[in-house]
């Protein structure tokens, strides 16, 4: 499926996620496209009676994510999702067609060395898509990151 009206953005209910959220929306709303929250769930229990609480507590998390935006959301389709896998791979899986893959910085900062996590490394290496990363607020930085992959010759 080929989708660059949609923004795919990753969301693990840490404050630079919800930063991520809220920039991915905002964009959506300037460019009149939807977003595809995920909250990958890398666990997966033997289920009793059908229920996995872990993806139930993503669930709870990625929608209450949403709903903190309060307002800022009107006027953009949300979908949300709670794949099951590691979220780098899943992530780059499921915006290879998307506007933008956008991910919340949970690095460091040392000696003026920005220190990515891995999930936000991996997408920068191997996302077909442009990929934003938005630091979490209140870190010192002059706003978000965007890297452009280089064009895949097929």
């Amino acid at each position: 499926m080929n989708d660059k009206s949609r923004i795919v953005v990753g969301v693990d209910g840490s404050p630079a996620a919800r930063g991520a959220l809220a920039w991915a929306v905002a964009e959506a709303k300037r460019t009149n496209a939807s977003v595809l929250a995920l909250s990958v769930c890398q666990l997966n229990p033997s289920l009793d009676e059908g229920i996995d609480p872990f993806s139930e507590q993503h669930r709870h998390d990625l929608e209450a994510a949403v709903e903190s935006l309060g307002p800022s959301v009107l006027g953009v389709r949300i979908d949300t999702e709670v794949p099951q896998g590691v979220a780098g791979p899943v992530l780059v899986a499921r915006s290879a067609d998307a506007a933008y893959l956008v991910v919340g910085e949970h690095g460091s900062h040392r000696a003026d060395l920005l220190v990515m996590s891995s999930v936000t490394s991996y997408c920068l290496r191997h996302a077909l898509c442009p990929v934003v990363v938005v630091p979490l607020e209140g870190a010192h930085h002059d706003g978000p990151l965007m890297l452009r992959p280089e064009p895949q010759v097929r």
